[in-house]
């Protein structure tokens, strides 16, 4: 079950759709969010294939994926995390209507990380996946864990995912779009009738079990009752939890607590002496930026840490295993909204410490956790509290009612930023995200000359205290940005007949992949540039031959892009023919 060596999971793999299957609507939840890490989410919805450089290096690929699916899912963070990309990106604009941010009240945090999406095949048979994870929407290398759930829509009703559907019907405020949150409260209504299998017979029953939800508490999952052992995996701790914990032992128990040295200077040492502790090896934790080191110099080295959630109990022959986004933390477990799920495990001869022996192998030497004998002293690091300071300025800037304004002017564009009130101590400068003009931010701020693609809900937002600097995106809903803005994106991308026609190809390919690879590679091989006149890229043809006679769909498809683009500079004359041709043939097939 806990094998990293083994079992490691993608997490574009986890969003695929099934073979024969596309998405119909996905729902996600994260903490933190990171908008490069955003790009790989359509994807793998829509195209079925993972992030990698490659395409990364193909915008055509990426706009491709979120054109097709920018409209089917919605992804909801908390409000003042959503990272800085370290390049801009047009394309980051497209998926503004899917990311939400959530604000909520009291200095608590939206935690939880989950899935919930809906695929159909051609036969519109339907197919529903649950995640649930430990893991953010980014880049982060630190080891998580997830579980995934599938199940079909039948007639009989299950109560089994009322706490499920409640956790979606709290985001539904905070989907400030008609259509996303219509979607939205179509997919709560039918969780009424899925029924997902575990697909373990090991696995007897199952518990979705939210935290921090109107209806939904701590004494609700039970895992603060008596136990004979139990196994607690947590990046971050509070002494309060940990000790609640630890004084629901019975007679002779069996404690472990996996978590971070960082962390360990929190517990007193009786507790501490209560419980065997473990954490990664220094070696593990620092191995990826050896790595980098020895391999490039330019390369910013990651450390990777626990980060993963989990719960593992046993009372008598009962065992009970807790996957997803709750710390053992007194934040996580009273007030925070986070979700569990809550695992019935049943094997002859299985014991809960089977889950220590996954974790840390036969061969000490490649054991990548140590016993902790003492408590690590704390580093000392002063820049902490203005961390701290600047994550809660940010914070309380996302919890102000705010509203932003395009002012339309002769050869450009200015925007009005008003927030009805600032917080104090804390200098902020605010700037769309796609522009390098910031300014300070008054309770009404101006930016002026800004160009269409400038314009947009995503602005970054700069908190300083005595020169010490944090970044993040927010969202404000933005008032007058042009309809064209669109097309504009779509033409910085799609510039040139080049271009036009390469994407036309893509649109029209079998393989999506391969086309890509291909165009790839005859990049890298000096492949001359379009030229219909010449004949030199056949497949062309030869695609649209295909589309109008097996699947005229993808003509309309190439419509869609002629409606989007529509320049005359862009489209040669030459493929507007070659196009109506192969359109009017399509139509007699299609009749």
């Amino acid at each position: 079950m806990l094998k990293p060596a083994e079992n490691r999971l993608n997490y574009s793999d986890l969003l695929m759709p099934p073979p024969g299957y596309d998405v119909e609507f996905a729902i996600g939840t994260t903490y933190s969010l990171d908008l490069e890490a955003l790009v790989g989410v359509p994807l793998s919805l829509s195209l079925s294939e993972e992030m990698d450089h490659t395409f990364q290096d193909d915008p055509i690929y990426v706009l491709e994926g979120i054109r097709r699916s920018a409209d089917k899912f919605a992804i909801f963070c908390e409000a003042g995390q959503i990272k800085v990309p370290q390049n801009g990106n047009n394309l980051f604009a497209l998926m503004e209507n899917s990311v939400f941010e959530v604000a909520l009240e009291n200095d608590r945090s939206f935690h939880p990380k989950i899935w919930v999406i809906k695929y159909h095949d051609s036969d519109r048979n339907e197919l529903y996946r649950v995640l649930v994870l430990s893991r953010n929407l980014t880049f982060d290398r630190s080891w998580d864990m997830a579980i995934a759930l599938e199940g079909k829509r039948m007639k009989e009703k299950t109560s089994k995912n009322r706490p499920l559907a409640n956790l979606v019907r709290f985001l539904v405020p905070f989907a400030k779009n008609k259509q996303k949150k219509k979607q939205i409260n179509k997919l709560i209504s039918e969780l009424e009738y899925v029924h997902f299998d575990p697909a373990d017979p090991s696995i007897s029953n199952f518990e979705f079990c939210p935290l921090g939800i109107e209806g939904h508490g701590k004494a609700d999952t039970e895992l603060f009752e008596t136990y004979h052992k139990l196994i607690i995996i947590s990046p971050f701790i509070s002494e309060s939890i940990i000790k609640e914990l630890n004084d629901k032992a019975l007679k002779d128990p069996t404690k472990v607590l996996i978590t971070r040295k960082t962390e360990l200077h929190k517990l007193q040492d009786k507790v501490f002496r209560d419980f065997d502790v473990y954490a990664l090896k220094d070696s593990v934790v620092e191995g990826e930026g050896a790595i980098s080191e020895e391999n490039a110099e330019n390369e910013i080295a990651q450390l990777q840490d626990i980060h993963a959630k989990l719960y593992a109990r046993t009372k008598y022959n009962q065992h009970h295993i807790f996957i997803g986004s709750a710390n053992s933390s007194s934040n996580a477990f009273n007030g925070n909204v986070e979700f569990l799920l809550k695992l019935h495990y049943q094997k002859y001869g299985f014991k809960i410490t089977d889950l220590l022996d996954d974790l840390f192998g036969d061969d000490e030497d490649q054991n990548p956790f140590e016993r902790i004998e003492t408590i690590p002293p704390v580093k000392d690091e002063p820049e902490a509290d203005i961390t701290d300071r600047l994550q809660k300025g940010i914070k309380q800037l996302c919890r102000i009612p705010s509203r932003a304004m395009v002012l339309t002017e002769q050869d450009h564009f200015s925007l009005q930023i008003t927030f009805d009130w600032l917080p104090e101590e804390i200098e902020f400068s605010i700037g769309p995200l796609l522009s390098e003009n910031m300014q300070p931010i008054r309770q009404k701020t101006l930016i002026h000359n800004l160009s269409m693609l400038e314009l947009g809900d995503f602005y970054k937002i700069r908190a300083e205290i005595n020169g010490e600097k944090m970044e993040r995106i927010i969202k404000i809903d933005t008032e007058g940005i042009p309809e064209e803005r669109e097309t504009e994106i779509f033409r910085s991308i799609i510039k040139d007949p080049y271009t036009f026609l390469k994407y036309v190809a893509f649109l029209l390919a079998d393989d999506f992949l391969l086309s890509a690879l291909e165009e790839s590679q005859n990049m890298k091989l000096g492949a001359g540039r379009w030229d219909m006149s010449a004949g030199e890229y056949p497949v062309l043809y030869e695609n649209m031959l295909k589309a109008a006679s097996r699947s005229p769909e993808k003509l309309k498809e190439v419509e869609s892009i002629i409606d989007i683009i529509h320049d005359e500079d862009i489209i040669p004359k030459e493929f507007h023919t070659l196009y109506q041709t192969f359109n009017k043939a399509a139509k007699k097939v299609r009749r």
